[in-house]
């Protein structure tokens, strides 16, 4: 009973439409269109979604999710995250080109939600809880990452096996079948392995993953672990987590 009323009190919270946006899709001559969503809300805006279905019949969605607790690595690159109030943000839309024209392969309606730094949420409730569903989907990736790298400086894991680990989880999301928000934690995963592969050669016999990396690594995902849960609206009164 306990879990219901807290899952309502969240889904109340979610479909708010008390903040708002305006999406207005811009096309031009020579490149590619983009959408632009302006914050009209008096708060900043933290993360949106927007959603547009293919020209062609049967084509997939143009999807776009940015989250400034999410994606640390892409925030800035087309627009600053948190949004000020009455600044926008522009998403670049995959085009064709014919005779040095663009040719749109994705067309209005756009459905789109945000969520705002006060709590406040606005639009589509399906593309709201898909927001809230990268949200919990990271949050799992930073803490797994941070428990495989805890429990590996107990041991002498070697080089390969663990940073084939890291690179079999990143694998393990890269299917077609599942959907955006869930392979949220790729990223996570392949820019550890990375990490690992960059490292110079240890002496031999040297413990790996070394210690100092590793408190490096703990302590940002530590950082973006407690982004994700201070982030708001917040998950269900921390329920189940550690």
């Amino acid at each position: 009973m306990k879990t219901a009323i807290r899952w309502t009190c969240l889904l109340a919270c979610l479909f708010s439409l008390h903040a708002q946006i305006t999406v207005t899709l811009k096309r031009f001559p020579a490149r590619s269109p983009e959408v632009a969503i302006r914050n009209d809300s008096a708060a900043a805006l933290t993360a949106f979604a927007i959603r547009m279905d293919a020209v062609a019949q049967g084509g997939a969605p143009f999807v776009f999710y940015i989250d400034s607790a999410v994606d640390a690595d892409r925030v800035g690159v087309w627009g600053p995250l948190p949004l000020p109030p009455k600044q926008e943000y522009a998403v670049p839309v995959t085009s064709s080109f014919r005779a040095g024209h663009p040719v749109d392969l994705f067309g209005p309606p756009i459905m789109s939600a945000a969520i705002f730094a006060d709590g406040t949420t606005s639009g589509d409730p399906a593309l709201l809880a898909k927001l809230m569903l990268r949200r919990s989907n990271m949050l799992q990736a930073v803490e797994l990452a941070r428990d495989i790298l805890s429990d590996a400086v107990k041991r002498n894991v070697p080089r390969g096996q663990f940073i084939g680990q890291f690179e079999m989880m990143a694998e393990s999301l890269d299917h077609w079948y599942l959907p955006p928000e869930q392979q949220v934690g790729r990223t996570l995963y392949q820019a550890i392995a990375a990490k690992l592969i960059d490292m110079a050669q240890l002496q031999a016999g040297a413990p790996f993953p070394p210690a100092d990396f590793v408190e490096q690594e703990i302590a940002r995902l530590n950082r973006q672990r407690t982004m994700l849960l201070e982030a708001r609206p917040r998950f269900m009164d921390g329920a189940g987590m550690r």
